[in-house]
């Protein structure tokens, strides 16, 4: 049984409990805990192994909130990020790979993160936002700023 697994196995029913006065009913509390999980198992090869509680915890609350968000009509789905910014290029010099990593690594440990995920791990701004603590404005101006950078310094 892996790490996930396990974790389900022994948690849900407390966290499907815990979450049923927040989500307003039993059914969307599991709804939620099921989409959390769905989450951990699309991102488990970002967590670091440190603390798996607080790991599946910030995915939780991330659907969390997006599922009240949906409820509200405020649905994070309705802005698709490819039609805007086009499909991304992952054909780059690599020294000039480097150079972008060594800028992210000057960066503050929130923008290191988020910035790693986008041009390290190929996320897009919305998949971060439910991976991380960070909202979807937050991540996606992390990001846009970090490129505009990068559009100043690669000038041609």
């Amino acid at each position: 049984m892996n790490l996930i697994e396990q974790h389900y196995r022994a948690n849900r029913r407390k966290l499907v409990l815990r979450l049923s006065f927040r989500a307003g009913t039993e059914w969307d509390a599991e709804d939620i805990v099921q989409e959390t999980y769905a989450r951990a198992i699309k991102y488990i090869h970002t967590f670091d192994g440190s603390n798996f509680d607080r790991w599946v915890g910030h995915i939780l609350d991330n659907c969390l909130r997006d599922f009240k968000r949906n409820e509200k009509g405020f649905s994070a789905n309705a802005f698709e990020e490819d039609e805007v910014d086009g499909i991304p290029c992952n054909q780059y010099n690599e020294r000039v790979v480097d150079e972008i990593n060594e800028l992210i690594a000057t960066k503050s440990i929130a923008q290191i993160e988020v910035l790693s995920l986008y041009f390290k791990q190929g996320y897009s701004a919305k998949d971060i936002c439910q991976l991380t603590q960070y909202t979807y404005a937050a991540t996606h101006q992390m990001i846009l700023r970090f490129r505009n950078e990068l559009k100043e310094l690669y000038k041609e």
